[in-house]
């Protein structure tokens, strides 16, 4: 298949895609609107606009691309909740959809579309009296420079926090709670569960514990969480802090052996019938390995407290007794802890032998196989190297055979590679290297690192 061909079904993955998306956008938009609430729909439209300006440009499809970057530019106010969603508005993003849709059904049957010039002027007038209105409102907010924003260092927290039980509803109270974290960073571990109302009594309050990652304060986690009311009292510890030594790491074959525990630690728990008694001897199996001469103690974020800290997790979240089996909530529980403590391994390690991860955009735009080629010249004798393509909105032929030469370069030096692809752009990917097989061989996707890594373990 040359490279003709290729930007031809390209293009047809691009015209099928691009015909769902409007069609779903409108449909939800419609449906927002009806309902009251247009502005709920604002997301996925604007992110529906922003992949076809994407692959138009990818493309060439100048016309369409231009109406899909005036959509945008339109849309950002809302986007961003600056200003009110009102029927005008509605009106006008539906006018904007059709006339992509007409650019769109033009491009497929090899026509060159109008250029719509009336319409564009229409547009750039309503979004230069958006940005006119709203820089006339004085505002004192606190901007923070892109500078600032790019320091900012995300951090692993430990929260435990006791709700009042003479609450009117304590139990929802730490569910809002808990919502509200997710609005501090990224809620990875709450106990008891967010989904499950039940919490645990302690004299005349109730008590719950969460992880989560975020790049704010520890006053400014508090100040969100004391603003949902009855909280009586937080306590926050920093599970991802500083290395202590980059000494007694843990070497390649010990790496092997934790990802063993925990592959068959997780398929223990994904078991219907799993026994406590199992997983249980792999918890501490797990804890042991950490606490060994290379373990948690010298290389671990947080050094061996924040390990056996993780590690209890695992066990506070089942009730292990020998012989009982695992419940489907102790399994939802402890498959979310076995993930952190995974993850928290990996993020420690990244760039040091055991795994290297990349970014699509820095390994596809030219400098990829420089990258591959540096790491084999310091003799690096890698387990995985990760590439995530969550972001990458559109494969072009030159990507493909860059993704080509990558690929045969880290096969040579006995590496393994691994795709990586979780989002609104997953079955593009799919779509695109099934018919570019020829080009790049067989690659499979994985929704995150950690089931790319597990869930291959071989650990007979």
């Amino acid at each position: 298949m040359d490279e003709v061909q290729l930007d031809q079904q390209l293009a047809e993955i691009f015209f099928l895609e691009s015909a769902e998306m409007l069609n779903d956008a409108s449909l939800t938009l419609l449906g927002a609107e009806a309902a009251g609430n247009p502005s709920e729909a604002i997301h996925k439209v604007f992110r529906a606009v922003h992949s076809i300006k994407g692959g138009a440009q990818s493309l060439g499809f100048e016309e369409l691309a231009e109406v899909a970057h005036c959509m945008e530019a339109f849309m950002v106010p809302f986007q961003h909740g600056e200003d009110a969603v009102d029927g005008q508005t509605v009106s006008l993003m539906l006018e904007s959809m059709d006339v992509i849709e007409d650019q769109l059904k033009a491009y497929q049957s090899g026509e060159m579309p109008a250029k719509y010039t009336d319409f564009l002027v229409k547009l750039a007038e309503a979004t230069a009296l958006l940005i006119g209105d709203r820089n006339n409102v004085k505002s004192d907010s606190v901007i923070v420079s892109q500078q600032e924003a790019m320091n900012r260092k995300s951090r692993l927290l430990h929260l435990s926090f006791i709700v009042d039980q003479t609450a009117t509803m304590p139990g929802m109270t730490a569910f809002l709670l808990l919502d509200r974290l997710r609005s501090s960073g990224r809620l990875l571990y709450s106990q008891p569960d967010i989904d499950n109302s039940s919490m645990t009594a302690v004299g005349e309050s109730l008590t719950q514990v969460a992880i989560i990652e975020t790049d704010m304060s520890n006053d400014a986690v508090k100040q969100e969480a004391y603003s949902v009311g009855d909280i009586l009292d937080i306590k926050i510890s920093e599970i991802d802090g500083k290395k202590k030594s980059n000494t007694d790491q843990p070497t390649k074959e010990e790496i092997s052996d934790l990802n063993c525990l925990v592959s068959m630690m997780w398929k223990e728990l994904c078991n219907k019938k799993s026994y406590k008694g199992h997983v249980k001897d792999l918890a501490r199996q797990i804890t042991a390995w950490g606490a060994a001469s290379s373990g948690a103690a010298g290389w671990f974020h947080g050094g061996l407290p924040a390990w056996k800290r993780l590690t209890l997790l695992l066990t506070d979240t089942l009730s292990l007794k020998e012989t009982a089996t695992v419940t489907s909530k102790e399994q939802a529980l402890a498959l979310k802890a076995l993930r952190l403590l995974w993850e928290t391994v990996y993020n420690a390690l990244c760039g040091q032998t055991y795994f290297y991860s990349f970014i699509a955009s820095d390994m596809l735009s030219g400098n990829g196989l420089q990258v591959i080629k540096e790491l084999e010249a310091r003799g690096v004798d890698s387990q995985i190297i990760i590439i995530d393509l969550s972001s990458w909105e559109i494969f072009e032929a030159k990507h493909l055979k860059t993704l080509a030469q990558i690929k045969n370069k880290i096969l040579e030096n006995g590496w393994d590679l691994r795709l990586i692809s979780e989002g609104e752009y997953t079955r593009r990917h799919v779509n695109v290297l099934e018919i570019s097989k020829n080009i790049v061989g067989q690659l499979d996707f994985y929704s995150s690192i950690y089931s790319a890594v597990i869930t291959r373990e071989n650990c007979d």
